[in-house]
């Protein structure tokens, strides 16, 4: 069951706005919980205090009190995980609230039309953040988060090297075309006959080679220059929904 959380001084839009995602919602057969908030400082105490936090918040920015700039800071301090939905009148905060990763824009009034695409976006991005790695060392046997992976190496084609987010790594014995048929194409990509990237982690991009948030300058074989293209492409229009 996915958790909503809605935050906009006016009440009307919050009840607008949860009723048209409970509709959606409800037509697909997806499990959701809604949370409307008034104030940002109330969604605030509300994500410390609880222990289960939201994967979803549509957030103002023009709000009395803390604005939705100031609120998104604070809760990505507590959860850098969830996906982050303004809903505002003004678009010229775009480079200011670019630091808490919004995933995308609505302008208000908002259209029927528009949310329903986010939505279906906000699903990928969700389904594929759920999803685990599973492998083994030895007798034991692991799992790791898929969105907490940065790239995977092959060395000589029997070992698996995980790059991961906190700057730690695993390794383990596998093929890397036998890793890539598990892995969602919507996030992840082979850029050459040994490595795969996780596009949510590129710091930069263009035909020869790839650059991570953790600093590997990772080269784009020839044979695969199209398929990495075509990926990132896809990846930033469903991202900032161009």
């Amino acid at each position: 069951m996915y958790r909503i959380a809605i935050c906009d001084d006016d009440s009307r839009q919050v009840s607008d706005l949860e009723n048209q995602i409970s509709k959606y919602f409800d037509e697909i057969n997806v499990q959701h919980e809604i949370d409307g908030y008034y104030k940002g400082d109330r969604l605030v105490k509300s994500m410390i205090e609880q222990m289960n936090n939201y994967q979803l918040i549509f957030l103002d920015i023009e709000m009395e009190g803390i604005n939705g700039i100031e609120t998104a800071k604070l809760m990505r301090n507590l959860d850098k995980s969830f996906i982050l939905i303004y809903v505002t009148s003004y678009e010229q905060y775009a480079l200011e609230s670019f630091e808490v990763s919004p995933f995308r824009y609505l302008i208000k009034p908002v259209s029927i039309e528009k949310l329903r695409d986010v939505l279906r976006d906000v699903l990928v991005e969700l389904t594929a953040k759920q999803k685990f790695l599973f492998y083994q060392v030895g007798t034991d046997h692991f799992q790791v988060i898929l969105d907490n992976v940065v790239c995977l190496y092959s060395e000589f084609g029997r070992k698996i090297h995980l790059e991961l987010v906190n700057d730690s790594s695993v390794s383990f014995y596998g093929k890397i075309s036998t890793i890539e048929e598990e892995l969602p194409q919507t996030h992840f990509v082979r850029v050459n006959s040994g490595t795969i990237i996780n596009l949510d982690y590129v710091a930069s991009f263009n035909r020869n080679d790839v650059k991570m948030v953790n600093g590997d300058c990772i080269a784009i074989s020839r044979g695969r220059k199209k398929a990495v293209v075509t990926a990132y492409n896809q990846f930033i229009e469903r991202s900032f929904g161009l």
